[in-house]
């Protein structure tokens, strides 16, 4: 039995010697690389135990969740959409059936109902992605949509949720994904050079509190990736995959440790939500957040005086990383409208007006989105 573990534990520093008041509690004890059928045969090691449910939809169904469900002879639960009323009514099977984990195999919206389940319902919960399409594999948070009277998905905010105790990657599942999947992840982490820079700014103006341990980690994620973007391999080659899973680990760590998605998200993610709810979420989650970063990243460069001096950090640098990670970096090639676009840097800092950020301080007008886009070469 060949099985990697990648531990997190001696990458966050206990509360004290940190001293940023946040607690630095994080359950995930380890991120497995191996064959799914040798890491599900580890579970009692990790105080992970029956009777288990599994979550799927019909395609990650197919991949590895019918697997799953004969190997534990565990409970199914098809997730339909990543709302609220589709975990209210998992959470409520959930408990008529007294299930003591929940394992989600598939990709964010899969994981996101799970997580919530877990939280909710107080359960163990594992991660089996199918596909690394971004961070909230190993997240705090669950990123759920309300459905109004119209029937239009509504999003407010992430709801608390459970990180998982273990992480399964298969790399013989993950690397199949869909290249557009794999692409998806290189632009979630890609945003952190904006969410930093978008928290410093509420230390610094509001005097939110900062952990400078969640930094690290989340610059660890993000130096990861670039290291892949400057390699000669192909980003979905085996190796590049495998150090992308690892960084997405790294920036859920950055989140389990201060309970929130404050070191991950910032304004690039409002942005990205607003395109994603204008287009009913046809464009992967982590292409819509690397159009914001670039947008973001430019606005930083243009007003923030305290924006990153590493030529790496600069959004000259974003588009050769894009263009490796095959990510689009023109609105035209998404076939974004521009007006969406400027619509989103007015006003999608309203979504979450307690998140201070680059847009919460100077709030651009239609006109300076405009500059915005021709700086940052989207238009």
């Amino acid at each position: 039995m060949t099985i990697e573990r990648f531990l997190l534990a001696r990458l966050i520093k206990p509360p004290e010697e940190c001293g940023c008041g946040f607690k630095h509690e994080y359950p995930l004890k380890a991120a497995l690389f191996g064959r799914m059928e040798e890491c599900l045969e580890v579970l009692d090691e990790y105080e992970i135990r029956p009777p288990y449910g599994v979550f799927y939809d019909p395609i990650t169904y197919e991949i590895a969740g019918m697997d799953v469900l004969k190997i534990l002879g565990a409970k199914g639960f098809v997730v339909s959409s990543p709302t609220y009323d589709d975990a209210q009514s998992k959470l409520k099977k959930v408990k008529e059936l007294n299930l003591g984990t929940v394992i989600a195999v598939g990709g964010g919206s899969v994981i996101d109902v799970t997580r919530y389940v877990a939280y909710e319902g107080n359960l163990n919960f594992v991660a089996i992605p199918t596909a690394p399409s971004n961070d909230g594999i190993a997240s705090p948070r669950a990123a759920l949509y309300h459905v109004s009277q119209t029937g239009e998905l509504v999003y407010t905010g992430t709801a608390p949720a459970k990180p998982p105790t273990l992480v399964i990657f298969d790399m013989s599942i993950i690397s199949s994904a869909p290249k557009k999947l794999i692409s998806s992840g290189y632009g979630d982490i890609l945003s952190k050079l904006v969410s930093i820079k978008d928290w410093q700014l509420a230390r610094d103006d509001l005097g939110e509190r900062y952990c400078k341990n969640a930094e690290e980690l989340a610059l660890a994620a993000l130096n990861t990736i670039i290291e892949t973007a400057k390699d000669r391999k192909e980003f979905d080659s085996l190796n590049s995959v495998k150090s992308l899973c690892k960084a997405l680990i790294l920036s859920g760590a950055a989140m389990g440790i201060v309970g929130s998605t404050r070191p991950a998200g910032g304004s690039e993610h409002m942005v990205a939500r607003h395109l994603e709810i204008g287009f009913k979420r046809k464009i992967p989650h982590g292409v819509a957040v690397a159009i914001g970063t670039l947008a973001m990243g430019a606005f930083h460069e243009l007003k923030n005086p305290n924006w990153w001096k590493e030529d790496d950090y600069s959004v000259e640098s974003m588009k050769k990383y894009l263009e490796k990670w095959k990510i689009p970096s023109k609105l035209e090639q998404l076939n974004i409208p521009v007006d969406l676009m400027v619509e989103a840097i007015t006003e999608s800092w309203k979504s979450r007006p307690e998140r201070y950020t680059i847009l919460h301080k100077f709030k651009p007008c239609s006109e300076e989105a405009k500059e915005i886009l021709e700086r940052s070469g989207l238009i």
